[in-house]
């Protein structure tokens, strides 16, 4: 199974997770995401917020020492460990839970309980079925709730069929919008569902939402020129470039990911 796949790699990695994106292109592209997630953050202290497919916890862990008690998610077993394992070393294990789970199906999370949900790291191309998980989103989040979520961009993925020179797996790929993960265990190739800025719309749409915005990141070429981030001079104007072709939603379709904010609706 896909799924079985998905966790397979995840759990192999899960102890060196944090190493993988020690680089100067994830620092880069952390400042733009917290700078874009910090205007959503609850006013209330007491709000409950969730972080879906939470790896090793990154953005739940910003989200618990901004205050807010936080639950964990992740399909992976070992990535649950290691998140429990920092939440023991801060003390913070009292405002916080970790739990394995799919996010296609979540009976474990109450109903519209969660004023705040991140889905970083694309869980939602990761899952088996986007629409599952978007709806469950909207089940746990409280009317009027947020959830800012990224998915992989189908048109940034255009380039690898074309180096590959395949035009058969192009014109596929074009059609599904699937493709998988590049490692080279065929046991851990899972499937991955990339979107276009107005598909990830529109399953937000359907699935209860009111979306707010769909951003790209990185819009810049970043990758390409890590000698340029590396300087802090350049680092800080870059940033305040991709955050200005971030506020142009066309600008979206050139980006290696895609970002959507959208409030649970309140009828």
């Amino acid at each position: 199974m896909a799924r079985d796949r998905s966790v397979k790699y995840h759990n192999r990695v899960a102890k060196k997770y944090d190493a993988i994106y020690d680089d100067v292109y994830w620092d880069f592209h952390d400042e733009i995401t917290w700078h874009r997630v910090k205007p959503y953050l609850p006013r209330d202290a007491r709000a409950k917020c969730l972080d879906l497919g939470c790896g090793t916890g990154k953005w739940g862990l910003k989200l618990l020492k901004s205050g807010f008690h936080t639950t964990f998610v992740d399909h992976s077993p070992a990535m649950v460990g290691e998140v429990r394992g920092k939440l023991d070393e801060l003390g913070k294990t009292s405002k916080a839970q970790g739990i394995v789970a799919d996010i296609v199906s979540m009976p474990m999370l109450p109903d519209a309980a969660y004023s705040l949900t991140l889905a970083m790291g694309d869980p939602l191309s990761i899952c088996s079925d986007p629409l599952k998980a978007a709806r469950e989103m909207s089940r746990i989040t409280l009317p009027g709730g947020i959830v800012i979520a990224t998915a992989d961009n189908k048109l940034a993925a255009i380039d690898h069929y074309l180096e590959r020179g395949n035009l058969d797996e192009l014109e596929t790929f074009l059609r599904t919008g699937r493709t998988r993960w590049l490692t080279n265990d065929r046991e851990e190739q899972f499937e991955l569902t990339t979107f276009t800025p107005s598909s990830l719309r529109n399953l937000f749409e359907k699935s209860g939402f009111d979306v707010i915005e769909v951003s790209g990141k990185t819009i810049l070429p970043i990758r390409a020129y890590k000698e340029l981030v590396s300087d802090p001079t350049a680092f800080r104007r870059l940033v305040k470039i991709e955050e200005s072709l971030n506020d142009d939603q066309d600008a979206a379709a050139r980006a290696s990911h895609l970002q959507i904010v959208a409030k649970r609706r309140t009828d």
